[in-house]
């Protein structure tokens, strides 16, 4: 690791946890060469991983556009709306990781975000499903919704 105040590469763990549900390590170091203490986030690497689009075209897997999407399904009035993104990424990540493949589809992807979103926040669930499933018809609307619909809470059923 490279001090990030004198650029030396011998630096000594002085603290080191779990953060994030348990998918990122956190440590303080020292650099042994300028004395200064400073933070490293360590978190698995998933830019290997290759993302199969409906277009049949393939991409490199993204966090930022998950984050996004899941971001968008969320409302502003959310209770702990970062958090519950934060969350859902978090473990959208480690779902992905445990198919062990080098490549997934954005469809699996999907339906990994809408079961993890039906359990936190149905609403923002009912939206991820309309955005990520391009829904612009009412036919494909009540499609979708017939799919997940067994998947809700009895309360969110009444309302749809």
């Amino acid at each position: 690791m490279e001090c990030p105040y004198c650029r030396k590469t011998v630096t000594m763990v002085l603290n080191s946890r779990p953060t994030r549900e348990n998918s990122q390590i956190w440590r303080r170091r020292k650099c042994q060469h300028c004395g200064e203490v400073f933070t490293t986030h360590e978190a698995v690497d998933l830019s290997g991983l290759l993302v199969l689009k409906k277009s049949g075209k393939t991409e490199v897997f993204s966090q930022a556009k998950l984050y996004t999407g899941i971001y968008r399904a969320t409302i502003g009035n959310t209770p702990n709306r970062g958090k519950l993104v934060d969350q859902v990424t978090t473990q959208t990540e480690r779902e992905i990781l445990f198919l062990k493949s080098k490549k997934v589809t954005s469809a699996q992807i999907a339906d990994i975000v809408i079961k993890k979103l039906r359990k936190a926040d149905t609403g923002a669930c009912l939206r991820f499903i309309a955005y990520c499933k391009d829904i612009t018809t009412e036919g494909q609307a009540k499609r979708e919704l017939a799919k997940y619909l067994g998947q809700f809470p009895k309360a969110a059923r009444q309302t749809a």
